[in-house]
């Protein structure tokens, strides 16, 4: 059997032991393991780029998202890849093989999920559904609380829960009783708590295949987001997204076929043990 590594780079570090084991990949020890198959899972930094380019065997690419943004605005980065014209390139959806095309890469889709895809159904249908996101702070909007607290009024019927942002930390003008902001919690915790919720929103224009959608779906829910993925339901302007929590109300029955969907193509790369 090939001999793959992966190398995790420093700035999502917090991914490595999770896709080191659904991937089943031994850790890239440096230099004595230059013969070998790498995945660089993610390319962020110079020193991403340096191993990039000082490793001598087969390398593959797993691009996480707001990497390939500063690709497009990094010519020395983009010359680098150009050298090594038989790298694999993986990213997770059309909006992220767009921009690698744009920088002049051959990339292939491959959606993945660094957890058990056999996650237990927990969907219950309910006329006052609980839709949660995840973000940070000082990038709010992007990450959903601006269009949460512009619709909160008009859909009163649904709670949100906003994890990774702090209240205090932002600032609006109003005060929702149906929107909760969670802040930073245990992952234990937050695994348990949106297990139970209908829906997992995500609001990002780019972004991979986030954490909140799989779980969602893969629990039988409805996620939404704003980048089109196939058996998710997807939104562009704020009305949709309102139609589409109305809509929420009206389920009576797990997301089965979108989990079974998720289920069959996730985590299908050739290198994945």
């Amino acid at each position: 059997m090939e001999d793959i590594k992966i190398r995790v780079s420093s700035s999502v570090v917090g991914f490595e032991q999770r896709a080191m084991k659904t991937w089943g990949l031994e850790k890239w020890k440096g230099w004595t393991d230059n013969n070998a198959s790498v995945v660089f899972f993610g390319l962020y930094t110079k020193h991403d780029y340096d191993a990039f380019l000082r490793h001598k065997g087969k390398k593959i690419v797993f691009w996480c998202g707001s990497d390939i943004l500063n690709l497009q605005g990094n010519y020395d980065s983009r010359r680098v890849l150009k050298l090594f014209p038989e790298t694999e390139h993986y990213c997770e959806n059309e909006v992220e093989a767009e921009g690698l095309r744009r920088a002049g890469l051959n990339p292939i889709i491959v959606p993945s999920f660094l957890d058990d895809v056999n996650l237990p159904i927990t969907f219950k249908p309910s006329e006052t559904p609980h839709i949660f996101s995840c973000g940070h702070d000082k990038r709010e909007e992007e990450y959903g609380a601006g269009i949460v607290e512009r619709i909160a009024d008009t859909v009163h019927y649904a709670t949100f829960h906003i994890y990774g942002i702090d209240k205090d930390s932002v600032f609006f003008t109003k005060e929702h009783k149906n929107v909760i902001y969670h802040g930073r919690v245990p992952e234990a915790q937050f695994k348990e708590e949106i297990s139970h919720y209908q829906c997992g929103l995500r609001t990002n224009d780019h972004d991979g295949m986030s954490e909140v959608q799989m779980r969602n779906i893969l629990h039988g829910g409805y996620p939404i987001t704003k980048i089109k993925y196939d058996k998710i339901w997807n939104y562009t302007t704020d009305q949709e997204l309102v139609d589409l929590i109305e809509k929420l109300k009206l389920v009576k029955e797990p997301n089965i076929e979108g989990r079974e969907h998720y289920q069959k193509i996730l985590n299908k790369f050739p290198f994945v043990k």
